[in-house]
């Protein structure tokens, strides 16, 4: 029996594949991955994957995983439809784009029976996480469905051919939308279960926050659009240069303004009555590195965990998840400070900027603004929409 499915192929995707595979005989699961993708080339590659190499990057330790052909699938085909229909959990690793969100929702919502499952959006989303939740109180058929939100990946992942480079974050922020929370967050805790070796009840611990805290932990916005479109790393992508994203990718210079950006985003959770960790607090969080003095030091110290490469093109750039995942949420934050009235000078001077980089390299498109009519659905103020992200199952009769 199919008891997982995991929809999308990519790096995140094929590592909790890999991963499930390793730690099955103490969870007992199956899991079938589902790659999103609507022509059948990467389906056909993913059956190459059948002979894995997991190397983790702490440890140095290689295991070996074997996958059977019939766990790759997809997920528009026959045997898709019934993977989902037989799952009890359905992991979606796509990125939060919202045309690759939207429809989603609407597959699911038209061809599974969603009722009593669970479904888990890794990289919960912060474009779409309004959006979603809006969706939830709205559609009758996820009444009973336990929807979580995960902050980021479960991992540090790098997917190299037939190799995994990876390390499991300690700790990862999850919102739970149920109408059985502990249940739901028992049966995701129990498809991670090496909990034992850290001391923690899985691995990656599942550390549970309101979804408006969630709303603000990720700063994609912020971290992969602002490196990506400096000016100096934008002129390395336009002579076909590679740099390391998080590491070669920022300056002291750079760091100071993302720093700032960093510390509006905290202002604005504030505001909304949520706590949020600065960026360099969530990197201590989630893969125990010690403190450093400063927003370029602590990315400096990343150095054996972050080894994402910045695009090699601006054609490869402006396809990217760096901006077609991030700019959306970009204009979600701005959406939500101008919904609470907060001011966030630095940040709007920064989104000046960028729109700026982006008609400089044909790269602005309306798919970044896609939210936003969904967006200006949301009824209410910040306590509403505190709300809405915090009990999306709640109806609006009962808030």
């Amino acid at each position: 029996m199919t008891d997982i499915a995991i929809i999308g192929a990519g790096h995140v995707g094929l590592t909790l594949l890999a991963d499930l595979q390793l730690t099955k005989p103490l969870h007992g699961r199956t899991a079938t991955l589902l790659p999103f993708d609507r022509t059948g080339a990467l389906d056909r590659r993913t059956r190459d994957w059948t002979r894995l190499t997991m190397e983790n990057l702490v440890t140095g330790a290689m295991e070996q995983v074997t996958l059977d052909p019939a766990q790759f699938g997809s997920l528009w085909s026959e045997q898709g439809h019934e993977a989902l229909q037989r799952a009890e959990a359905i992991f979606v690793t796509v990125p939060d784009i919202p045309n690759l969100r939207l429809e989603l929702l609407d597959h699911l919502e038209r061809t599974v029976d969603l009722a009593d499952k669970l479904i888990v959006f890794v990289r919960g989303g912060q474009g779409g996480q309004p959006v979603l939740a809006k969706w939830i109180r709205d559609t009758p058929r996820v009444r009973g469905t336990s929807v979580v939100l995960v902050e980021d990946s479960f991992y540090g992942t790098r997917v190299l051919g037939d190799r995994i480079q990876y390390k499991r974050k300690i700790s990862v922020n999850v919102s739970v939308y149920s109408p059985d929370p502990d249940a739901a967050l028992a049966a995701l805790r129990g498809m991670f279960p090496l909990g034992s070796q850290i001391n923690r009840p899985s691995w990656p611990d599942m550390a549970v926050t309101d979804g408006i805290e969630l709303q603000f932990n990720p700063l994609g916005y912020i971290i992969h659009v602002g490196v990506a479109l400096d000016p100096t790393n934008l002129a390395k992508t336009r002579e076909g240069i590679r740099y390391t994203h998080y590491i070669d990718g920022i300056s002291p210079e750079l760091a100071a303004r993302l720093d700032l950006l960093d510390q509006e985003r905290v202002m604005l959770a504030e505001a909304m009555g949520a706590r949020a960790q600065t960026f360099p607090e969530i990197i201590q969080r989630q893969y125990g590195l010690p403190p450093q003095p400063t927003f370029h030091a602590m990315m400096q110290s990343c150095r054996p965990i972050y080894r994402s490469l910045s695009s090699g093109s601006i054609e490869e750039l402006r396809t990217s998840r760096v901006l077609l995942e991030d700019m959306p949420a970009f204009h979600t934050i701005r959406w939500l400070a101008d919904a609470c009235g907060v001011d966030m000078p630095h940040t709007r001077a920064y989104f000046v900027d960028v729109l700026d980089r982006l008609r400089e390299i044909g790269a602005d498109s309306p798919g970044y603004t896609a939210y936003l009519p969904y967006l200006d659905k949301i009824d209410g103020g910040t306590a509403q929409l505190k709300e809405l992200l915090n009990h999306p199952h709640r109806k609006k009769t009962e808030v």
